[in-house]
């Protein structure tokens, strides 16, 4: 990814262009990566370009946009197979991955085996599934971390308030990971009885009042999207009785349990007792962590004041109020989405205001997924931020090399207003 500024529309497109046409010299990229790397006065328009791409990628916009950044977390159901493999050739990313995989060795599970050869099935095991989805979040983190990129605001949707904690500094990639994966053991080793869940196009209120008796609605997701749980018998008739009704219902995959329930009782004593161990001292939440597992009027409460293991054990037995949360994003954010698969998009787009820009990292099903990455990071760019994007190339050193292209080729003036030259020819002194 290539970023510049100019004044006008024009400069900035020239400049694209002429990069796209030159031999890659890493020496000029540095250039170019380190001019841009702060706002230049008087530089309204902004553009990228993503090279390489199998599809070639480039946007330009003009004004000056930058506003507060947001970090959304996703939970299960954003996990896949091949998630993270991509971006393996990218130092911060990789060194995050390769540190959680030491951290989970120590618990018998090989997190580079799930990376690099995990299929579908893989992702049948629900501490699969954790420990994966909460590695990918730390080392998006750490790359947008090496980019320069941090939130001024954070909120998580169930199992992603876990990169919550990572993302306030409340918790280290260490207890991230082991969070995840005592997450994932505790529910295993607790041997509950088959659950379900289902998401379904009805407002809260309305879920809360029509679900049949021993089911929850467990996630409020949006306005109009709820995930209810409960046992299996109660989730498939209430799926079938909405569909007659003509109203949107469906089952989602969640692995036989039915979170954010009664039903996962039996395994929060175990959960709470590990994370004890690996939070030997809790840590504040800031005020950047919006909570989506304790209801606004608790916010004042010792529960909401600490990342800690009373904290993430209530997460886990309480309704998700991810709408409500959300509804704390102020207008012309930059809602960047950190999970393994954009899974919240459309959601987000509903919830919060217009002037938002929603932006996913990573999708899954492209052919292309490093070229998807680099281009949101460059629209990134083009809102206002600004993106160390050197992080993406081999660094080089000054002086650079003989024979580096000058910059100065690559500026174009602005013609489109005409000046006098005042003529002193003939004049003596």
């Amino acid at each position: 990814a290539r970023g510049c500024s100019g004044k006008t529309y024009e400069s900035v497109e020239s400049f694209l262009t002429k990069i796209e046409n030159m031999p890659r010299d890493d020496d000029f990229i540095t250039l170019i990566h380190d001019i841009h790397k702060q706002n230049i006065a008087g530089h309204s328009c902004r553009g990228y370009t993503v090279l390489g791409a199998e599809k070639p990628t480039k946007e330009i916009s003009e004004g000056d946009t930058k506003s507060q950044v947001w970090y959304v977390f996703s939970g299960m159901g954003s996990q896949w197979a091949g998630m993270g493999r991509a971006f393996m050739c990218l130092e911060p990313f990789s060194k995050a991955i390769h540190h959680c995989a030491a951290v989970l060795k120590n618990e018998g599970v090989d997190l580079l085996d799930l990376i690099y050869h995990g299929d579908e099935s893989v992702f049948d095991n629900i501490l699969h599934c954790f420990v994966s989805i909460a590695a990918v979040q730390v080392a998006l983190v750490d790359l947008l971390t090496a980019l320069g990129i941090s939130p001024d605001g954070i909120v998580g949707h169930s199992a992603g308030e876990l990169g919550c904690a990572y993302a306030d500094g409340a918790f280290t990639a260490e207890q991230t990971i082991l969070a995840a994966y005592w997450r994932g053991k505790s529910i295993l080793d607790s041997s509950l009885k088959p659950g379900a869940m289902a998401a379904v196009a009805l407002s809260w209120e309305e879920a809360k009042s029509r679900v049949p008796p021993n089911t929850f609605a467990a996630c409020h997701n949006g306005a109009d999207s709820v995930t209810v749980s409960g046992p299996v018998k109660e989730i498939d008739e209430f799926v079938e009785k909405l569909k007659q009704e003509g109203i949107f219902a469906k089952k989602v995959n969640s692995s036989n349990v039915a979170f954010h329930s009664k039903y996962i009782a039996d395994a929060a004593p175990k959960l709470r007792a590990n994370l004890e161990r690996i939070i030997p001292v809790a840590k504040p939440r800031s005020r950047k962590w919006v909570s989506s597992s304790i209801p606004e009027s608790g916010w004042s409460s010792q529960l909401a004041a600490y990342s800690s293991a009373a904290y993430h054990v209530n997460n886990l037995l309480s309704p998700v109020l991810f709408y409500e949360a959300s509804l704390h994003i102020p207008e012309d954010a930059i809602v960047i989405e950190v999970a393994p698969h954009c899974l919240l998009q459309a959601i987000m787009k509903r919830t919060v205001p217009k002037s938002c820009t929603n932006i996913g990292l990573v999708k899954k099903g492209i052919s292309d997924e490093m070229s998807y990455l680099l281009s949101n990071i460059g629209k990134l760019y083009t809102l206002g931020l600004n993106p160390n994007l050197s992080v993406f190339h081999r660094p080089s050193t000054y002086p650079v090399a003989r024979g580096t292209p000058m910059l100065s080729s690559l500026v174009e003036w602005d013609h489109s207003i005409e000046w006098s030259v005042a003529d002193f020819s003939g004049r003596g002194g």
